[in-house]
């Protein structure tokens, strides 16, 4: 079976994810270490925010928002879910809404099950300072969920893709870390692979430091510096790397080390 998502408009993505209740005052405590370890294995520049549900309004944002488009830190507090869909490139905003309420049912499903080790990763053009449209990866790596496995609070990681060469992007990936599994969807015009078995190669952590800097855009000389290493180091650690997961390029490691969520936990 073809895994397609259909699009939904505004009404249908509002009604979906606005849940009834309301949530503690301190409730932003409850990603901070999402927050802290996000940062740790960022796969290039990146914002978050938080949004609340049960006002469906983004509450609290990352210092940094203003960096990414072209709107203010006042504008972005408080705002609604038009604002965060007019991000989107006009003709990504209808297939990311279907996505989002895709994927938020089949991990509501998974919690149900006592599945935890999923992880959802998004993919879409969203309007940058400049007010251009580049590449995105949107994922959520903590969300508050009620009684029902509802989502009544989420952080959002926006990262920037600009700097990858990637092609056959889906609309949404999902990981399952525990069958070394990922799945490929898409929007009904799209072509992409439907699914990949995925045997993850053993990246030892000085691996995954050099493949961080990479995607931060640093070259060999660069990384070098940065962790005190020689050059003729860094780039052993690069043949290493390329041999590991039969890739060629920069550009093709990078992709293979996003399809298999090796830079994103």
């Amino acid at each position: 079976m073809k895994k397609k998502i259909f699009p939904v408009e505004v009404d249908e993505f509002y009604e979906y994810f606005s849940k009834n209740g309301e949530l503690p005052e301190d409730y932003e405590g409850y990603f901070t270490g999402a927050i802290k370890t996000a940062g740790s294995f960022a796969i290039g520049p990146y914002f978050w925010f938080i949004t609340n549900n049960t006002k469906m309004r983004t509450e609290i944002i990352s210092d940094n928002i203003e960096k990414f488009t072209p709107y203010s830190k006042k504008e972005w507090l408080n705002s609604d879910t038009d604002f965060f869909i007019n991000l989107f490139h006009p003709e990504d905003k209808i297939h990311i809404m279907g996505a989002l309420i895709f994927g938020a049912t089949m991990r509501q499903n998974f919690l149900k099950s006592g599945k935890t080790g999923v992880r959802f990763n998004y993919y879409g053009r969203m309007i940058d300072r400049e007010g251009e449209y580049r590449w995105i990866l949107l994922h959520s790596p903590q969300q508050r969920v009620n009684q029902n496995f509802e989502v009544e609070s989420s952080l959002v990681m926006v990262y920037d893709l600009s700097h990858f060469q990637i092609q056959n992007r889906p609309l949404l990936s999902v990981i399952d870390f525990t069958n070394d599994e990922v799945q490929y969807f898409k929007h009904v015009d799209q072509y992409v692979h439907e699914k990949v078995e995925v045997d993850k190669p053993a990246i030892t952590k000085r691996e995954k430091e050099i493949l961080k800097l990479m995607a931060q855009g640093l070259n060999t000389p660069e990384i070098a510096e940065k962790l005190f290493i020689s050059y003729h180091t860094v780039e052993n650690h690069k043949s290493n790397l390329r041999k590991k997961t039969n890739t060629k390029t920069s550009s093709e490691l990078i992709a293979y080390t996003m399809s298999c969520s090796l830079l994103i936990i």
